[in-house]
């Protein structure tokens, strides 16, 4: 009777440990791979910027990511107090952060937009001049943008 009772015990164990372990095992390739594009990424960084220029950068995203923090943590307190006590002020305190936390993702994703549209050189094609010409001047990366 303890064996029957044993091997049941440890059957429950397998159905819930096997999975998660064959999954682990499954994603660990995916985890190395992705550590090895993270270390592609930072050679390449370090090959194309100084060190100040990644120091200065990586300092940036420290800030911007302790700023998200705060304003998501003063957010979620402030609505956590205004349900708590039923207070109006909070909740007003609630939106203020709410604002501010909008306006600085907005902010964010605003510069990051802009750094990349200004990559791609605009180069205007005449449709109707296209027959004329003889030569081709190959350009890296163009941005096609429909005139109209």
């Amino acid at each position: 009777m303890e064996i029957l009772a044993f091997l049941i015990i440890g059957g429950v164990w397998a159905v819930f440990l096997l999975p998660s372990f064959f999954e682990g095992q499954r994603s660990a390739s995916m985890k190395s791979t992705r550590s090895f594009a993270r270390g592609n990424d930072l050679l390449a960084s370090v090959a194309l910027h100084s060190a100040e220029e990644v120091r200065a950068a990586r300092a940036a995203r420290r800030r911007r990511r302790r700023a998200v923090a705060i304003l998501s943590t003063g957010a979620l307190g402030s609505l956590g107090a205004a349900v708590a006590t039923g207070s109006t002020v909070w909740l007003g305190v609630a939106i203020v952060f709410d604002i501010l936390l909008a306006g600085f993702v907005t902010a964010l994703l605003q510069a990051k937009a802009a750094r990349f549209k200004t990559m791609a050189p605009v180069v205007s094609i005449d449709p109707t001049g296209a027959e004329d010409l003889s030569e081709v001047e190959v350009v890296r990366s163009i941005r096609i943008v429909e005139a109209g």
